[in-house]
């Protein structure tokens, strides 16, 4: 649960890399880039991490076992090499000479203390149900382990491209006790200096980093800035080299200004209502259903987000290519359609309900469209809005008819829908139960084939749609800025930043 997205601002995209010229010239060794950010990080304990505003500096700090590309491939990291014996057996051989930012070796010891930190229920670790069925990990020499599964888990690499990969130093984890959330002792390019809560958080090249002559940057000063008016104004100044978050509204202006690239990619996540389904309205399939014909998310697509990313019509994004479907639109804007089902449903005189978004006011725009639209259909929407640290609570404790659902997405689509829509999962806010997706969604878990993993997916995300429970409108985009000065670049789907070979111009 506590994975949730607590977005202010929810931006989208469709296309990939860098508006406002190439980035070939090389970067030159050292400098000083300075990057807005949304909101401080939670945590830098990657054990821990729960936020979507950890993004910002996970890959800086902590180095995962494995990679994942900007196309979603994945690559060796930590990890040179690896074997898959049967589907449940994974033997992975580090890189010789790895060591952690306080000089301590980084061996299969090491990576064995960290997963059975991590799946240990006294840690209270995200990463324990994110790990998957691991039944053992062992050392079977100075940079070699095993993990063993007690049963095939698809995503199991993918996993250990993100969070759940990502090595700390266990004797920081030590000495540090409680204090290590603030102290980030990784393996990454870069090493904490100094973190002053709301301020700023300084991080160091990293001398001992595995990549040859990476980084090429001397030190990296994170600012928190949630005012989105703050961060571009600095931006544009030459302040800030960096910020992670555009607003929609203002990428055309960012476009036509001198000396800034603009970077828009699609992002792995969704944006959605859910409906809950254990009490009226919404325990009545077609007055949810209703509500999906009366919403039309183009509308959001146009006056929310000025165009920029796609209309979703369930939880895979475009960016998950060999399992997204572009023709797959279940629901078409039909007022009239969605009386009927009213009237099907024995609510001839309308049906009224809450819906909860957070105070921010995209949020409340997006709930002011659907409130207008939902109108014309005969329902009587009151829009609640609440503090923006209080969303997960709510959904949690099932608080609502209708609530805003966020997820910023993973690379693998079951990080986008085992916990999210099988009976009982920890982030099913929608209270949803279909035997159907549930088996669908358990046994993509455990296809390694990726042709039949697609079919499961995809007749999965039917079926949810068919139901109804959830009102997907929006796949979310990465939208960030930079000077013109900082080359090399890449942007990834997820919206982290992977700045070891990103420098300033010579």
């Amino acid at each position: 649960m506590r994975r949730l997205v607590i977005l202010v601002l929810a931006v989208a995209v469709g296309s990939f890399g860098a508006i406002g010229g190439a980035q070939a010239q090389a970067p030159s060794r050292g400098g000083i880039v300075n990057i807005g950010v949304v909101s401080d990080p939670v945590t830098l304990d990657p054990a821990k991490m729960g936020s979507f505003f950890e993004l910002s500096v996970q890959y800086l700090i902590y180095e995962p076992l494995l990679r994942i590309t900007p196309d979603l491939k994945i690559e060796p990291g930590l990890v040179e090499k690896w074997q898959v014996s049967g589907d449940k057996v994974y033997d992975f051989t580090l890189r010789s000479g790895l060591t952690f930012h306080d000089g301590t070796p980084l061996d299969a010891a090491a990576v064995k203390s960290n997963l059975d930190r991590m799946l240990n229920p006294e840690t209270g670790s995200p990463r324990r149900s994110e790990l998957g069925p691991i039944e053992s990990v062992q050392v079977r020499g100075p940079l070699a382990f095993r993990i063993v599964l007690s049963r095939p888990y698809a995503p199991f690499l993918s996993v250990l491209t993100n969070r759940g990969g990502m090595m700390v130093s266990p004797t920081a984890v030590k000495n540090f006790g409680p204090d290590f959330a603030s102290k980030g002792v990784g393996a990454g390019p870069f090493k904490v200096v100094r973190w002053v809560k709301n301020s700023e958080l300084v991080l160091d090249r990293f001398d001992g980093y595995w990549r040859k002559d990476q980084p090429y940057l001397d030190h990296i000063v994170l600012k928190p800035m949630s005012d989105e008016t703050v961060r571009l104004t600095n931006l544009k100044s030459g302040t800030l080299q960096l910020v992670d978050a555009v607003p929609p509204q203002n990428v055309a202006e960012l476009k036509k200004l001198g000396g800034l690239r603009l970077y828009e990619q699609s992002g792995l996540g969704f944006n959605d209502i859910a409906l809950n389904v254990s009490k009226p309205p919404f325990d009545n399939g077609k007055v949810r259903q209703a509500l999906w014909y009366a919403f039309d998310p183009g509308v959001i697509q146009r006056v929310v987000f000025f165009d920029t990313g796609t209309v979703a019509y369930g939880p895979i994004p475009p960016a998950m290519r060999w399992v997204y479907d572009e023709k797959f639109k279940p629901y078409q804007h039909d007022a009239q359609k969605a009386k009927t089902l009213l009237t099907e449903a024995g609510q001839q005189g309308g049906v009224a309900f809450t819906i909860t978004v957070t105070n921010s006011p995209i949020q409340v725009k997006i709930a002011q469209i659907l409130q207008a639209a939902a109108a014309e259909a005969g329902f009587r929407v009151t829009i609640r809005q609440i503090d923006t640290t209080g969303l997960l609570a709510v959904l949690q404790a099932g608080d609502f008819d209708a609530c805003w659902a966020p997820w910023s997405g993973r690379p693998d689509p079951d990080g986008n829908m085992f916990n999210y829509f099988t009976i009982g999962g920890p982030n099913n806010f929608a209270r949803y139960k279909s035997e159907p997706v549930d088996e669908q969604l358990k046994k993509a878990r455990v296809t390694l084939d990726q042709t039949e993993r697609a079919k499961l997916y995809r007749e999965a995300q039917a079926q949810i749609a068919a139901d109804a429970a959830f009102v997907f409108f929006h796949h979310d985009a990465i939208l960030q800025a930079s000077t013109e000065n900082l080359v090399g670049y890449p942007q990834y789907p997820d919206g982290a930043f992977h700045l070891e070979g990103v420098g300033l111009k010579k």
